[in-house]
C-alpha cells in the first residue's frame, strides 16, 4: 500500500522532483540519474512536469498533492490510499481533480479514499463515475 495524507509531508528543503526521486534512490538503490528520470516521467504522466523544480513552500496545495501522489505512485504498489483529500486540495474542486488523475491509463491499481462519511458520495463519483 502507498499512502497520500496530510500528515506525510514533503521535505521542505527539496524540490518536488527530489522528493519523488528519493524513493527509487534509497529503496531500490537506483542511480541518481535513473531516479530523477523516473520522477520526471511520473510527473509528466500526471500532467504536472512543471512542478519539478518547486520546493514545498513554493507550491500550491494542488501542486503539493501531486508531488505527494507521485511519491506514493513511484513505489509501484497496487493499492493507493488517499487520506482526507479535501484537507490537502482546498484550492481545486477535488473530486474532479482526483477523477482526472485516476482515469489515466498509467494510474492503474486500486485507489481508496478515506474521509468523513458525509464526503463519501463525492469520492464515489470521483472514482466510480458510472
Amino acid at each position: 500500500m502507498a499512502r497520500v495524507a496530510p500528515d506525510l509531508p514533503l521535505r521542505a528543503n527539496l524540490s518536488a522532483l527530489d522528493n519523488i526521486a528519493l524513493i527509487p534512490l534509497y529503496q531500490r538503490h537506483y542511480s541518481a540519474a535513473e531516479s530523477n528520470r523516473q520522477a520526471e516521467q511520473l510527473l509528466a504522466q500526471l500532467g504536472h512536469a512543471d512542478i519539478a523544480p518547486l520546493r514545498d513552500p513554493d507550491m500550491t496545495p494542488a501542486q503539493r498533492f501531486i508531488a505527494k501522489l507521485a511519491r506514493a505512485l513511484i513505489l509501484g504498489r497496487p493499492r493507493l490510499v488517499i487520506d482526507r483529500p479535501g484537507a490537502m486540495l482546498y484550492d481545486v474542486p477535488y473530486p474532479d481533480f482526483i477523477r482526472q488523475l485516476a482515469a489515466q491509463q498509467e494510474m492503474a491499481g486500486t485507489w481508496e479514499i478515506y474521509d468523513f462519511s458525509w464526503n463519501q458520495a463525492l469520492y464515489n463519483q470521483a472514482l466510480h463515475p458510472e
